[in-house]
């Protein structure tokens, strides 16, 4: 080995590894740029170094307990490894092809543990090696990962778990038909939200994971209150409003508050209900979603959010409308009586068209507007008794004294949908 390699890479790491020197005592610098001047000389030059360093980028990858001997305090020597890797450039990824990822991931959730850490440097070294030309056999891994986390409300390790749905998510993207550059870009999508995918895959694997909390409402709690979930807690609400009942049993008591986790879990439910109706929604994570949480995401993302307060007021403003265009209508046709072109009974069949309700509120509203019609104080008693009649018809007696009413169109849906079912002819004459 080159004495320059020797002395610029291996013996200062060495000895911060071994414990001879701390780290505030290597000259992190001065040691990049000890490789990068060799590299810079020749092909061979390049070479060099990446043998010398080779071995310790597997520790690395290995979570080499040394590298963590100080906590999240150490973290010049990972960082500058790291870069190291980095400008190994199309060797970075091969280099590490004979690792076992998952035992490197579940190495890394040990360390990661005792101060419960995120998992920053794992990300950032994945990261290098899949832009890098990195392999492994994806499907196996994917495999392997199902069994374990199915198996993850019986591991009682929160870390552990979280790195596997990390790895799992990882696997997901690369099984994926994209092209590099796409799954690099989902890539940056996990690592970014990994926070927020880490309430989702809870909720999914029934299971908390990375997070010590207590319990679902806690968990739930946790999310309301993180800023960066906020355009995407429809996502949250659905998958956990879906599990509600399973993931906080009736029986389940807080020991800090003494509730029930289930009252608590319906008081951040509806806290998330207007969390959705005062903040704009972002779409940015469900292809992401949809890769990761292939099955249980498909129906997540296929049911309508809560509407937000805009949308609802938007929607108001559109059903009155429309309400008021129909009243208008029936009240117009009232005139019409008066010249023949409309009889008392298109009058009737129109309004029994409606939904009970619906016709009972339209016959309300005229009986305002027409109080002094004598054509509508004439007729009108008889529409009613029509709608009545009508109401009485539509219900069907069941078993003992249950009453059951048939089912019939939703009011929404049919006056946004227009029609009365009555307009005039050419010919002037009612028509149904």
């Amino acid at each position: 080995m080159r004495i320059d390699i020797y002395e610029g890479l291996i013996e200062p790491l060495d000895d911060y590894l071994n414990g001879h020197i701390t780290e505030k005592e290597v000259n992190w610098a001065e040691l990049k740029w000890c490789a990068h001047r060799i590299r810079n000389e020749n092909e061979r030059g390049f070479r060099d170094v990446r043998e010398a360093l080779n071995p310790y980028y597997h520790r690395l990858l290995m979570a080499d307990k040394n590298f963590f001997r100080n906590g999240n305090t150490d973290t010049q020597a990972k960082k500058s490894l790291l870069e190291l890797l980095e400008s190994e450039g199309r060797y970075a990824g091969r280099l590490l092809n004979d690792v076992d990822i998952i035992q490197a991931a579940e190495n890394w959730a040990e360390q990661l543990i005792a101060d419960n850490h995120e998992p920053g440097f794992f990300f950032w070294m994945m990261k290098v090696m899949l832009e890098h030309d990195y392999h492994t056999d994806w499907k196996a891994v994917y495999d392997s990962l199902r069994v374990k986390l199915a198996k993850a409300q019986h591991s009682g390790n929160f870390k552990l778990s979280e790195m596997h749905c990390l790895l799992m998510g990882i696997t997901l993207i690369e099984l994926t038909n994209n092209p590099r550059e796409k799954k690099n870009e989902l890539f940056g999508k996990l690592r970014l939200n990994w926070g927020f995918m880490k309430y989702m895959y809870s909720v999914l694997i029934h299971y908390i994971v990375g997070m010590r909390v207590n319990n679902f409402a806690a968990l739930a709690n946790t999310a309301c209150n993180r800023k960066a979930s906020l355009p995407y807690i429809h996502l949250f609400y659905k998958a956990f409003k879906a599990k509600h009942d399973t993931l906080c049993p009736e029986w389940l008591i807080d020991p800090h508050s003494g509730e029930l986790v289930r009252d608590q879990a319906e008081r951040h439910l509806n806290r998330m209900e207007q969390i959705i109706k005062s903040t704009p929604p972002s779409d940015a994570l469900n292809e992401l979603c949809g890769i990761i949480f292939p099955k249980v995401m498909d129906d997540v993302l296929k049911q309508s959010r809560p509407k937000s307060y805009e949308e609802l007021e938007a929607a108001v403003d559109d059903l009155t409308n429309r309400y008021n265009k129909v009243l208008e209508q029936l009240t117009n046709a009232v005139k019409d009586m008066e010249t023949d072109k409309v009889s008392v009974d298109d009058l009737t069949a129109a309004f029994l068209r409606f939904p009970t309700q619906l016709a009972l509120s339209f016959y309300g509203s005229m009986s305002t507007l027409l109080a002094l019609n004598p054509t509508w104080q004439k007729y009108a008693p008889r529409i009613q008794e029509q709608i009545l009649a009508k109401r009485d018809k539509d219900r069907i007696h069941v078993e003992g004294d249950y009453v059951v009413e048939k089912k019939v169109e939703n009011e929404v849906g049919y006056v946004e949908a227009g029609g009365t079912g009555f307009c005039v002819s050419k010919n002037g004459k009612g028509k149904k």
